[in-house]
């Protein structure tokens, strides 16, 4: 097991690789052309999408499927972000964030997790099968490693941004979001085991959905912090970043491309002490004939016994689970 100082040093190192590795290089001159306007509806019929309206928002997944509700706070329309450049929307969504200009409120239920909880404690047997041998490897244990919850409500204060390539003529749901979020349920979950715990979350956040037929493209880059009402679950802040693309114009051995990164570092509160590092990359197989893609993610989540005090602390020391999430995007 690597000492806590190695970790930090590793963790911080991946983190910035991870970050870098993200954003794709783009030349100077495409920065200088690409701009942001905020589109005005001129009749109905014109872009009726980026009006200041309310909407609902739907999104599914295996391990996080969310409901939100969009409400807009002014009476200003949805500014459009026109760009294939990340590194411009970022900065694009980054900027004018610190006035709240829409309010989202959204459930979500991480779907997978929930089920493996659910087999712990309803099938051992069954979840004990997914044991391999001596190797203290459990299957539904990788399957469902890094999710802290099995559902949530949440509220986001910040603003939202329609997004769309240059020349595009097909609009669909893509948004881009920048501010804060205050989230709260009243479970945790630790190896597969539903724990009572009134917990809520405060973070500022930049995520955002890009859905075109030859690409597709998410982010979620957070920091925030973590506060427990069940003191043996200890209050952590943390750091998250989450990438993933899917580009049907690029072939399965482009490793920048067709990929998904995610990394998470959690530190106590009382004395900034590194207490959990999630590390898990993901590689995409595109296949413009079918209707689904086949997805690959494996890593690993290690832990500290101080993640947990009292009854919930580990007696076994530092723990380290290896996540293997094969999956289907459609």
């Amino acid at each position: 097991m690597l000492s806590t100082d190695r970790l930090r040093l590793f963790s911080f190192a991946a983190a910035l690789c991870v970050y870098a590795s993200s954003i794709p290089a783009q030349t100077e001159q495409t920065e200088q052309t690409e701009t942001i306007r905020a589109e005005t509806v001129s009749t109905p019929e014109t872009h009726p999408e980026t009006a200041s309206k309310a909407e609902l928002v739907f999104e599914a997944d295996p391990y996080y499927t969310n409901v939100g509700y969009n409400i807009p706070l002014t009476d200003k329309p949805i500014p459009t972000i026109n760009s294939n450049s990340e590194a411009v929307i970022y900065r694009e969504l980054i900027k004018g964030s610190l006035i709240p200009r829409y309010m989202v409120l959204e459930a979500s239920v991480n779907p997978l997790p929930w089920l493996g909880t659910y087999i712990k404690s309803h099938a051992p047997g069954f979840f004990r099968q997914g044991e391999i041998g001596n190797s203290g490897i459990n299957l539904f244990e990788s399957a469902t490693a890094g999710f802290p919850e099995p559902w949530a409500v949440s509220a986001f204060f910040g603003n939202v941004a329609k997004l769309q390539r240059p020349k595009e003529t097909r609009h669909g749901d893509n948004y881009g979001y920048t501010g804060y979020l205050l989230s709260a349920g009243n479970k945790h979950i630790k190896d597969n085991t539903l724990i009572d715990d009134k917990w809520y979350e405060l973070e500022w956040k930049i995520k955002g959905k890009i859905n075109y037929p030859d690409e597709r493209l998410s982010w979620s880059f957070r920091i925030g912090g973590r506060f427990n009402e069940n003191k043996d679950v200890n209050n952590v802040t943390y750091i998250s970043l989450h990438r993933s693309n899917l580009d049907f114009r690029y072939s399965f051995l482009e490793w920048l491309e067709n990929a998904n990164y995610d990394l998470r570092l959690n530190f106590l509160q009382d004395n900034a002490q590194m207490v959990r590092l999630e590390m898990i990359a993901g590689k995409k197989m595109p296949m413009p004939e079918w209707r689904y893609t086949p997805t690959l993610a494996v890593g690993f989540v290690w832990s500290s016994p101080n993640e947990y005090s009292g009854a919930l602390r580990e007696a076994r020391g530092s723990t380290t689970t290896l996540v293997f999430r094969p999956s289907l995007e459609f």
